[in-house]
C-alpha cells in the first residue's frame, strides 16, 4: 500500500512539475528570455540558445503546414460534384472501408474475399486518391493507407524474382493462385495488370508528389526483360504440364491499347500495342455502327478479344480523348444505344463478377465472331446471364452526359447497391434481378469517374505538372526479350 502511495505521490509531483515547466517555457518563449530568434540558415551567434520561431515575422502560420504546398494550380480548377453524385461516391467508398486489410494496405478484390490482383490494387488506389479528393477521408487516413500500400508493394515476393505474381493474399501479401490457395512459386505475371497499378501510381505521384520517389521505387524494382519487347507486352505463365515458365504475348484490342500506352509513358517502345489501328485490327458493323476488333485467332494464342465498354472508357479517363480514340469511344456508346432503341433492352456491357456460377463473365459487344456475346474466358457461352454493368452504365453517362440515353442508363442502375457494402456489379437483362456481386474494380472505377469529372484525364495532368513517372534508361534497355523466350 505504501508503495502505491509513493507512486501516486511521484506521479502527482511529475504532473505538477511538467505543467510548471510547460508554463515557464510558454512564458519565456513569448518574452524571449530563453534566447533570441535565429534564421535557419544562420549560425547561432547569440549567447543564449537560439529559438526557431513557430510562425514567421509577419505572423503567417503557414510556415509549418502550407495547405497549398505542393502547388495544385497545375492540376486545374476542379469542378464541383453535386449532392447526388456525392451519395454515389459515398456508397462506392463503403466497399473500401469494409474490405481494407490494415496489415498489408491491400483491399479484397471481391467483397469479403481475401485475395487481390495488381489490376484490382490499381482500382483500389484510384478509389483512395478519389475519396481523399472528394473529402470522404481525412488527410491522415489517406496517408496511412497509401504508406502501408506502398510498403507492401515494395516488399512483395515476385514471381521468379521478376515481377509481381498474378494474385496475392490481402491478409499477408503472400503469393496465391486464383483459388486463393498459397503457392510458394506463384502462377505467373500479367503485364496488363501491372499497367493498371502503374497508371495509378503515376496519378498518385501527380496529385501527391511527396510519394513520387516511393512510387518510382516500386515500379523500378521489377524486371521488364521478358515483359516488353517487339512493340508489345508479354505475360508469364506456368505451363500446367511441364511446370515451366512460358512467355506469351498479352493483350487484345482495347485493353492492349490502354496498357500499351501506360508502358509507353514509362519509356518503352509500344509501337504495336499503343495504337488501335495496328496490323491485327479488323472492323465489323454492329447495329449500323463500325466496331473494331482483334483478328488474332484464339485457337492459336489462347486469348479472346472481348469488345467491352471498360477498356475504352479507362483509356479516355487516364490517357485522354484524342483523334484516334474519340470516334471509337463514341461508337461504343452509339452501338449500345442503338440496341436499346431497336430492342427495348437497356444495354451497357462489360466484364463483371457474377453472384453465381461461373462467377465471372464477359458481356460483350462482340466476341468470338458474335455480337452481344456473353462468355467465359474459355469461350463458353452464357447468354442467359447477360447483364447491365453498373460501371459501364455510369462510365458511358460520364462521357456523354448530355445524351438522353445516358439518363436512361443512370435511371436503370441508380438503385443497384447495398448502402453498407457498395455498388453491385449490375442487373440481369432477363429480369433475374440484381447481379449482387460487389467488387473493388466496379467501385474503384465509379470513384475514379469523379476524379475524371473534376480534373480531366490523368496522364495529361501529369505532363502539365511535370510529375510523370518515367523509368531510368538502363531499365528500358534491358527490356529486349531474350531469344530463349517462347512466344505463343
Amino acid at each position: 500500500m505504501s508503495n502505491n502511495k509513493n507512486k501516486a505521490l511521484y506521479f502527482g509531483v511529475s504532473v505538477v512539475g511538467g505543467l510548471l515547466l510547460a508554463g515557464i517555457t510558454i512564458y519565456t518563449l513569448s518574452n524571449g528570455s530563453l534566447g533570441s530568434s535565429c534564421n535557419l540558415s544562420d549560425k547561432p551567434t547569440c549567447s543564449t540558445p537560439c529559438v526557431i520561431p513557430l510562425i514567421s515575422e509577419n505572423n503567417n502560420a503557414e510556415i509549418l503546414f502550407d495547405k497549398d504546398y505542393p502547388p495544385r494550380s497545375c492540376l486545374g480548377n476542379p469542378k464541383s460534384i453535386n449532392p447526388k453524385d456525392m451519395d454515389i461516391a459515398r456508397i462506392a467508398w463503403k466497399y473500401f472501408e469494409n474490405n481494407y486489410q490494415p496489415k498489408t494496405g491491400l483491399y479484397n478484390s471481391v467483397d469479403r474475399y481475401t485475395s487481390t490482383t495488381l489490376w484490382d490494387t490499381g482500382s483500389a488506389l484510384a478509389a483512395v486518391i478519389s475519396a481523399h479528393d472528394l473529402g470522404l477521408i481525412t488527410k491522415k487516413d489517406f496517408d496511412d493507407r497509401v504508406v502501408k500500400m506502398l510498403s507492401t508493394l515494395k516488399s512483395l515476393k515476385l514471381f521468379n524474382n521478376e515481377a509481381p505474381n498474378k494474385v496475392y493474399s490481402t491478409l499477408d501479401a503472400s503469393m496465391v493462385d486464383y483459388g486463393n490457395k498459397p503457392t510458394e512459386t506463384g502462377i505467373g505475371v500479367s503485364a496488363i495488370d501491372l499497367a493498371r497499378i502503374i497508371s495509378w501510381l503515376n496519378t498518385l505521384a501527380t496529385f501527391h508528389p511527396k510519394y513520387q520517389h516511393e512510387a518510382k521505387m516500386v515500379i523500378s524494382g521489377w524486371d521488364y526483360t521478358r515483359l516488353i519487347g517487339e512493340g508489345q507486352m508479354y505475360g508469364l505463365m506456368v505451363d500446367p504440364v511441364t511446370k515451366k515458365t512460358v512467355v506469351v504475348q498479352e493483350g487484345r484490342l482495347g485493353y492492349e491499347q490502354y496498357s500499351g500506352k501506360v508502358f509507353e509513358e514509362l519509356g518503352f517502345n509500344q509501337k504495336i500495342a499503343s495504337t488501335y489501328y495496328n496490323k491485327f485490327t479488323q472492323s465489323t458493323t454492329i447495329m449500323d455502327v463500325p466496331i473494331l476488333y482483334d483478328q488474332r485467332d484464339p485457337r492459336d494464342l489462347g486469348a479472346y478479344n472481348y469488345v467491352v465498354t471498360e477498356s475504352y472508357v479507362l483509356d479516355g479517363m487516364e490517357h485522354g480523348v484524342d483523334d484516334e480514340n474519340r470516334v471509337l469511344i463514341s461508337n461504343i456508346f452509339q452501338t449500345q444505344e442503338n440496341r436499346f432503341k431497336r430492342t427495348g433492352v437497356i444495354t451497357a456491357v462489360s466484364e463483371d463478377n457474377l453472384d453465381r456460377q461461373p462467377y465471372f463473365l464477359y458481356n460483350t459487344i462482340f466476341a468470338s465472331g458474335l455480337p452481344w456475346n456473353t462468355t467465359t474466358d474459355r469461350g463458353v457461352i452464357y447468354n442467359h446471364y447477360k447483364t447491365i454493368s453498373v460501371k459501364a452504365a455510369m462510365s458511358l453517362a460520364a462521357f456523354f452526359p448530355e445524351r438522353d440515353y445516358s439518363k436512361v442508363l443512370i435511371n436503370r442502375v441508380e438503385s443497384a447497391y447495398d448502402a453498407e457494402r457498395g455498388w453491385y456489379s449490375g442487373m440481369f437483362e432477363s429480369g433475374l434481378g440484381y447481379n449482387s456481386a460487389i467488387s473493388g474494380n466496379t467501385n474503384g472505377i465509379i470513384l475514379s469517374l469523379f476524379l475524371y469529372q473534376r480534373y480531366g484525364a490523368t496522364y495529361p495532368i501529369s505532363k502539365r505538372c511535370a510529375r510523370q513517372i518515367t523509368l531510368d534508361s538502363k531499365i528500358i534497355k534491358r527490356s529486349q526479350c531474350k531469344k530463349q523466350c517462347v512466344h505463343k
